[in-house]
């Protein structure tokens, strides 16, 4: 068939409207991504966008209303608690499951004897159901298993011959699908997909908590049937690999950079993603994975977001891991440890508490008996340098002495920090990759806490890598 491209003026949205009456097809934008609608009472028009989409017809259709009052039309109960998410959070990326009537054809729900139903926040997505008169089932408006599409453009690179018309309207502005939220058993509120719409807000609307359905908070297991959109097959996946990086972000953009480095030295186009928050994720993620998919890239490195279920975060990260297939690399950092007898009780302090932080600590010694500082203040140092070691940490009476011990191994800068501002200068200024304690001048406490600010301040590059490159070559 030949695709239709028409604007989101009042007249164009008639002739998309017209279409779908007919029992067509029209790809439309909302605020979260472009869905791809038919008529949700005709079991032939859901029939069209499985097949339009090569979507699995287990996999149900959410049905789009353009007002709130429209759900008593699909659903056989409307309870209370439906009403006051609709008067607290509609229009919006908020898609509610209730038991269905008859007049919503299995076609559309995938079998499933509930209707999922949302009222969009865009315009012309609730003028084209107003003026269709016929609540709109739409899934994302793209191949089955792709990133989803924010700009029409993606549409159409997807779904070009195979929909009667798109609407082209602006990029979606929320980026991620709406949050999906059974409401079968109104008194346990539960998502069924991660979206916009946090449990906690649900739960401040109703009253009562909002938990997440156990099945989307790992990967889907064999024979899972679907409640919802996106909860079994494998979704928003880019033609490149895909791998996340879990850890420190620190740590984590390291990782990345060193792994794309070593993938580009080999002849792949390897490219990073990076974010600095939920919402900019949630913006950018789809349409960033299709620009690298144009781009050609062989292998897709990105940093993993902050997996705190309270935040838009964790509902990025669902689509990440789903575009990744669940290829995830957990970055630890290596701290090299070493002491003399004088710092023996404070290096076991110390690594106590980098254990606590998730670090994995290398203890090249000693275990208590009479040693020389030199001998595992050159360990630490080399162990720094040949890689096996992020950092290192020493411990002697004072940590003068070892210090200087580490400081004679080429590219080691050992700082011995008396004061919370040393340690931050330490690495700020020097870039220190090694730190020296005194067992007997600092308390447990004292050295715990310079430890932590030289381990969580940045270098700060600009003039003073100047002075690091200078220390590496004298």
């Amino acid at each position: 068939m030949q695709t239709l491209y028409l604007t989101t003026a009042e007249e164009d949205i008639a002739k998309a409207a017209e279409i779908i009456k007919r029992g067509g097809l029209v790809a439309f934008p909302t605020e979260t991504v472009y869905g791809l609608g038919g008529n949700a009472l005709d079991p032939n028009a859901s029939k069209a966008i499985y097949a339009a989409k090569g979507r699995p017809s287990d996999n149900p259709l959410i049905v789009h209303i353009a007002k709130a009052k429209e759900m008593e039309d699909l659903a056989q109960t409307v309870p209370e608690e439906a009403r006051k998410l609709a008067d607290a959070i509609w229009p919006g990326p908020l898609t509610m499951v209730l038991p269905k009537k008859p007049v919503v054809p299995d076609e559309t729900t995938g079998g499933l004897n509930t209707v999922a139903i949302r009222c969009p926040a865009n315009e012309a997505a609730r003028k084209l159901i107003e003026l269709a008169g016929v609540p709109i089932a739409a899934p994302s408006a793209n191949l089955s298993g792709r990133p989803s599409p924010t700009r029409w453009e993606h549409v159409k690179h997807d779904l070009d011959g195979r929909m009667d018309a798109l609407l082209c309207g602006d990029p979606c502005i929320g980026g991620i699908e709406s949050t999906v939220l059974d409401l079968t058993d109104p008194a346990h509120p539960q998502v069924l997909r991660p979206g916009l719409i946090t449990p906690e807000r649900i739960a401040e609307v109703l009253g009562i908590p909002c938990t997440y359905d156990p099945a989307i908070l790992g990967k889907p297991e064999e024979g899972l049937v679907p409640k919802a959109p996106g909860m079994k097959y494998k979704h928003y996946a880019p033609k490149a690999e895909m791998i996340l990086f879990e850890g420190r972000p620190a740590d984590v953009r390291k990782a990345i950079l060193q792994q794309a480095e070593e993938l580009r030295e080999r002849g792949k186009l390897a490219e990073t993603l990076f974010y600095e928050d939920g919402e900019e994720a949630a913006r950018r993620l789809f349409a960033d994975l299709r620009r690298l998919d144009e781009e050609g890239a062989d292998v897709i490195l990105a940093q993993a977001l902050d997996g705190s279920k309270a935040s838009v975060n964790y509902s990025v990260m669902n689509r990440m891991l789903k575009a990744a297939g669940y290829h995830i690399k957990e970055v630890r950092m290596k701290i090299a440890l070493g002491c003399d007898h004088g710092g023996y009780e404070l290096k076991l302090a110390v690594m106590e508490h980098l254990k606590e932080r998730g670090i994995e600590c290398i203890d090249l010694g000693c275990n208590g008996e009479r040693v020389d500082y030199p001998v595992y203040g050159k360990a630490v140092g080399e162990a720094v340098m040949k890689g096996d070691a992020d950092l290192g940490i020493v411990c002697c009476g004072t940590g003068l002495g070892i210090s200087m011990a580490a400081n004679k191994v080429h590219g080691i800068r050992c700082a011995v920090p008396t004061t919370p501002f040393m340690a931050e200068m330490a690495k700020a200024h020097n870039n220190a990759n090694v730190l020296a304690l005194g067992g007997r001048v600092l308390t447990k406490e004292q050295a715990i806490e310079y430890v932590d600010i030289w381990l969580d301040t940045e270098f700060l590059g600009s003039y003073h890598a100047d002075r690091v490159a200078m220390l590496d070559e004298m």
